[in-house]
């Protein structure tokens, strides 16, 4: 199952980096519980993928990384709370009934590439292999306290090649939030290079955003559409019972 760390924010030295796992839609305790001993309002915080060391991880978004993409898909909650009384701590999007937004929302950004066919190109004998796109900064870290994932401004830009696999013709990628115009793009289709350029609409890779582009592949040619942006959807982690 799936394993999320959680930590009491004022009582961190003792529920610090807790797992637990999810279990037929609720998440339980792993190993320790958390009780909540005094009559005090605890407000929690909540990661996702769980790691034991915790702290600011570091990970790539190279095409290995792409493979599992759950790993990589990193997700951060706050401001949940629970009390003696009230030991539920709900992970949820409250805003509905007045309250606050304590889902967790993804905390690094997604390119999503449609492939269609275009005059003079026909993917039902043929269809795209892979593509490619260059410019990217593959390497960062993911602050598991404050949910900020940073892609490192000092490394080099490298590319990033996927296969289309069985035929696919959409394709996402996970990536580090970053500042970029504009991302070189390659497509390699019946054994030619296709290129284009795909344009970043506020100049920059925001976190917790899908930029879905249609890429039509024409006789010699590639037609990028622009970006539509979608907030990449946030998610209920359902419920966490914090003692017994």
């Amino acid at each position: 199952g799936d394993r999320i760390g959680i930590t009491d924010i004022g009582n961190d030295s003792q529920y610090g980096n807790v797992p637990f796992i999810l279990k037929n839609g609720k998440f339980e305790a792993e190993g320790k519980v958390i009780y909540i001993e005094d009559t005090k309002t605890h407000t929690f915080r909540a990661y996702y993928p769980y790691n034991a060391a915790g702290g600011i991880l570091t990970a790539t978004t190279d095409a290995t990384a792409q493979q599992n993409q759950p790993a990589i898909d990193f997700l951060f909650a706050s401001g949940a709370t629970g009390d003696k009384n009230n030991p539920v701590v709900s992970f949820t999007d409250k805003t509905a009934k007045g309250g606050e937004d304590n889902s967790f929302h993804h905390r690094m950004s997604q390119i999503t590439l449609t492939f269609e066919a275009g005059d003079g190109v026909n993917f039902s004998v043929v269809k795209p292999e892979r593509y490619t796109l260059d410019g990217l900064l593959l390497t960062g870290t993911f602050n598991t306290a404050d949910g900020i994932a940073t892609a490192d401004n000092g490394a080099q830009t490298g590319e990033l090649t996927m296969n289309l696999a069985d035929g696919n013709l959409t394709s996402s990628i996970i990536l580090f939030p970053q500042t970029v115009a504009s991302l070189p793009l390659v497509v390699n289709y019946k054994g030619q290079e296709y290129h284009a350029t795909l344009t970043m609409p506020e100049g920059a890779l925001q976190a917790g955003n899908n930029y879905t582009y249609t890429v039509k592949v024409r006789n010699k040619v590639l037609e990028v559409s622009e970006a539509t942006i979608a907030k990449w959807n946030d998610i209920d982690g359902g419920e966490v019972n914090a003692g017994l």
